[in-house]
C-alpha cells in the first residue's frame, strides 16, 4: 500500500475518532458552575468592535451574567424578566417591568444560556453541520416567530463537549459573538 494512502487512512481514522468524541448538542449538560466568556459586539458602521469579558453562572431558575471588563454590569435573567446593576448600583428592570418578558420567552434566551438546547426546534428552524477546525458541531438557527424577525436574523452555536461559542446576527446588521472559555 502506498505511503500516501496509509497516511490518508490514518488521518481519516483520527478525524473520525475526534468527531466521535464530540457530544450531540442535545446531549450537552446544562450550565452547572461559573463559566468565563469574552463577548465581541460588532456594530454596523463602526470600525472597532466592543469587547467585554466576564462570567456567567446559574442563579436559582435563571442565570447571572456578569461583565467584569471594561465596566462592571451584573445582569440577572430569569423567567420573570431581566434586571441590571451597573458598577454595583441598584438593580433596575430591563424591558417590561412586570410579568414575564416576552423577548425572553420567544427567543429561548434563558434555555440557551443555561445550555438546554432541547427546546430550540420549537422556536427555530435548525440546520446542523460539522465544524471542521476544531472538530465539533455547528447549529444555524433562524427564528420561527415573526415577532423576532425585526431583532434577530440568525443565531449560530458551536461546540464539541460543551457550547463554546454563540453568535447572534441581529436584523440591523450588528453581531454579538460570545466565546465561552470554560470553568473558572
Amino acid at each position: 500500500m502506498p505511503r500516501t494512502l496509509i497516511l490518508a487512512l490514518v488521518m481519516l481514522t483520527l478525524t473520525g475518532q475526534a468527531a466521535a468524541a464530540c457530544s450531540r448538542p442535545e446531549e450537552l449538560a446544562q450550565l452547572k458552575g461559573e463559566e468565563a466568556f469574552v463577548q465581541t459586539r460588532t456594530f454596523k458602521g463602526m470600525a472597532k468592535p466592543l469587547i467585554s469579558a466576564g462570567v456567567v453562572k446559574p442563579s436559582g431558575d435563571g442565570v447571572l451574567w456578569t461583565v467584569e471588563k471594561p465596566v462592571k454590569i451584573v445582569t440577572r435573567i430569569n423567567p420573570n424578566g431581566v434586571t441590571q446593576s451597573i458598577e454595583d448600583g441598584p438593580e433596575q428592570p430591563v424591558g417590561p417591568a412586570t410579568g414575564a418578558n416576552p423577548f425572553i420567552a420567544d427567543t429561548g434566551l434563558l434555555d440557551l444560556l443555561k445550555g438546554d438546547l432541547s427546546k430550540l426546534p420549537a422556536r427555530y428552524d435548525v440546520s446542523r453541520s460539522a465544524r471542521v477546525k476544531p472538530e465539533g458541531f455547528h447549529l444555524e438557527m433562524k427564528p420561527k416567530a415573526s415577532s423576532l424577525s425585526p431583532y434577530i436574523s440568525a443565531i449560530s452555536i458551536e461546540g464539541c463537549q460543551r457550547i463554546e461559542a454563540i453568535t447572534v446576527a441581529e436584523a440591523n446588521g450588528d453581531t454579538i459573538r460570545i466565546d465561552f472559555k470554560g470553568k473558572t
